[in-house]
């Protein structure tokens, strides 16, 4: 772990972001570890009284690049979340205490303790714990409960973006090499047959994460707190839902090579996202039957990552098409 003295810019722009009651001490070494990211970030703390802080920075600033106007609109997303009531109570995000571009700080918030679904996995897959796995996606089919739950404008959902998504995964893999053109008439044929079943399922835009994945959501004392809310947007409902599914279902398959072992999680997973919400037989019908074409699109994403293994990216293309198939068979 590095440090920073004490009259260092960004030492002196982290105590005047601090609110009076966290404050730092006005002297001394502040500590930094850095985070893995794809960006620049920092856990930064200091000896003595004050809670750790987390800091996100631009490459350069105004921004120019997408990465830093992505973190431009993370800080926005931010102010957004706080007025919708997501930092109400103890918290369902990390609280944010500001930015200072000067030194390149686009994003302060207040660290978060606790591990991640990520690690609940790991334990889950090698260890047998799934106790804990199930405890904790149950805490986070809340918190997304609690998300899409907020008041915003009434609007319908398009099926639009999902079938241009779908379009756009398919001639990715393609150019990737990771369909053989068996595949690719197969997928091209899905899209047509799942495109009217699409219109027939209606909904209302909710808020969304839109980037569920294992290490954006944390678990201290009991409860579940969502990070990386940069994506954070009006969309269907499963585009987190159904991320939550894919995720699962490709974690449990590259760490165990049994796709299928994630399938009680993932039923687990929905059923307490449907019990959180007041009754509606109709929203619980689109969702469980919309949801394998979603979740296919969640396996084709992933399948992208050239850090994977080859044969895992091969698997998760064969799981999406027989989630594709098996889907339209559900009588809707």
């Amino acid at each position: 772990m590095s440090s920073l003295p004490g009259e260092h810019p960004l030492s002196q722009a982290l105590r005047e972001l601090l609110p009076g009651e966290t404050a730092w001490p006005p002297t001394g070494e502040v500590f930094l570890e850095p985070l893995p990211s794809s960006r620049q970030v920092v856990r930064f703390a200091v000896n003595g009284p004050g809670g750790a802080v987390v800091g996100k920075f631009y490459s350069a600033y105004p921004p120019a690049t997408s990465a830093d106007r992505s973190l431009d609109r993370e800080y926005q997303n931010y102010l957004w979340a706080a007025a919708l009531g997501l930092t109400q109570g103890p918290g369902l995000i990390p609280r944010l205490l500001g930015r200072h571009p000067q030194t390149r700080l686009g994003l302060l918030l207040a660290a978060v303790p606790g591990p991640d679904l990520d690690q609940a996995l790991a334990r889950a897959c090698h260890q047998g714990e799934q106790e804990q796995l199930l405890r904790r996606l149950e805490r986070l089919a809340g918190l997304l409960a609690v998300f899409h739950t907020r008041e915003i404008p009434e609007q319908p959902v398009s099926p639009q973006p999902a079938r241009q998504y779908f379009a756009k995964l398919q001639a990715q893999l393609q150019g990737l090499g990771l369909l053989t053109p068996e595949e690719e008439q197969a997928l091209l044929e899905e899209g047509a047959a799942w495109s009217p079943r699409l219109e027939r399922l209606p909904d209302n835009l909710v808020l969304v994460h839109g980037d569920a994945t294992p290490t954006n959501f944390l678990f201290p004392d009991g409860r579940a707190v969502a990070l990386d809310l940069e994506r954070l947007g009006l969309a269907d409902r499963l585009w987190d839902l159904s991320w939550v599914a894919g995720e699962l279902k490709h974690t449990w398959g590259l760490r165990t090579g049994y796709l299928d072992g994630a399938e009680p999680a993932i039923r687990h997973f929905f059923g307490a996202y449907v019990t959180s919400l007041p009754a509606d037989t109709a929203l619980t019908r689109r969702i469980f039957a919309l949801n394998p074409f979603y979740m296919a699109l969640a396996e084709l994403r992933i399948a992208r990552n050239a850090y994977l293994p080859w044969e895992h990216r091969r698997a998760l293309v064969a799981e999406a098409r027989r989630c594709l198939a098996s889907g339209r068979s559900l009588v809707l």
